[in-house]
């Protein structure tokens, strides 16, 4: 799946080079690491889609780091390519890796395991987090929801009107819905009630605009929201208010 973000761990610079090239020919974005430590850290604040991972390595070997990696939770698929043989291979695999690739790996095999576990992992993602809809049409605050939204583990579908949101709840229901109010043609409290009546959505609904006067806060806990925010809102009170939300919802 050209254009995902993979993150290769490997400290022979001959392999990592490569390997690197294979994968940015075949249209991933790469983002080397050299050390284990760093590569923690790249996980956390990259959010790769994917780890390619080396296994006898100074330092924190690739057992060592998947191992941690796998105790955060994480659930970015791992791919690991040794030369250390099949015993290690499997014990990469019993600590969390998703595949195994004897060096020197062919680039075919490479390329269709990095394809494969993606998939797979977009078919988990889409069974098991839990999906939000955001209702809003300033492209800066979609961004910036899904920027706080799926680091936190869900997955998040981004609608700019009320036809769109409609869709989705019908075609791909959602879990929890985000509104904001001043929204071209169906504005935010005509979708919550076309939600609660017509289309009979029973998740929760949190409202998150600017126009946050007493009257508004209001119209849109009658028209069936659970809840409002104000913008601009802060990181820690959306994931708060959203979890609170889903966790009374099931």
């Amino acid at each position: 799946m050209p254009g995902e973000n993979i993150l290769i761990l490997e400290d022979d610079l001959t392999v990592l080079n490569v390997v690197s090239k294979q994968l940015t020919a075949a249209g991933y974005q790469v983002i080397p690491v050299v050390e284990g430590r760093q590569a923690l850290v790249s996980c956390h604040t990259r959010s790769p889609d994917l780890v390619v991972c080396d296994l006898g390595m100074p330092g924190m070997d690739g057992l060592k780091f998947i191992r941690k990696l796998r105790r955060e939770p994480c659930d970015t698929p791992i791919v690991v390519i040794s030369g250390l043989g099949r015993e290690k291979g499997e014990a990469a695999l019993a600590a969390g890796a998703n595949a195994y690739l004897q060096k020197p790996v062919d680039r075919d095999l490479l390329l269709s395991t990095v394809d494969k576990e993606i998939a797979a992992a977009r078919t988990r993602a889409r069974v098991t987090r839990k999906h939000i809809v955001v209702f809003e049409d300033e492209p800066m605050i979609q961004r910036l929801m899904h920027k706080m939204l799926e680091p936190a583990g869900y997955r998040v579908t981004s609608v700019e009107n009320g036809a769109a949101a409609l869709e989705v709840v019908e075609n791909d229901p959602p879990d929890l819905v985000v509104c904001d109010l001043a929204v071209p043609g169906i504005d935010g409290i005509q979708l919550i009630a076309s939600l609660r009546g017509e289309h009979g959505y029973k998740q929760p609904i949190l409202v998150v605009s600017g126009h946050s006067e007493e009257k508004n806060r209001r119209a849109t806990l009658a028209a069936g929201a659970n809840a409002f925010l104000a913008k601009p809102v802060e990181k820690t009170e959306l994931l708060a208010r959203v979890e609170e939300l889903l966790s009374t919802s099931r």
